[in-house]
């Protein structure tokens, strides 16, 4: 379910992203209102995103990814 909650988070970044695309084209007082508008609404998104990650990691909804290194434990000299 939250996997589902990320992409539909990440979707609506990117259609603010677009939005302040089209403002930029457009220009002029209203083109800067919109890409305005669309700034805050990417940043909130963001914010959104990143504490929904770490309320789900806390949760133990979500687990991060384990990745196990099979390389050589180098010895000092002392060791030896």
């Amino acid at each position: 379910m939250t996997e589902i909650v990320v992409v539909i988070i990440i979707v609506a970044i990117l259609v603010a992203l677009g939005f302040g695309l089209i403002g930029m084209v457009k220009g002029g007082r209203e083109g800067s209102d919109k890409m305005f508008k669309s700034l805050v609404t990417r940043v909130t998104l963001s914010v959104l995103l990143f504490l929904l990650v770490l309320f789900s990691g806390y949760m133990g909804w979500i687990e991060p990814n384990v990745v196990m290194v099979d390389a050589p434990v180098a010895q000092s000299p002392a060791q030896k």
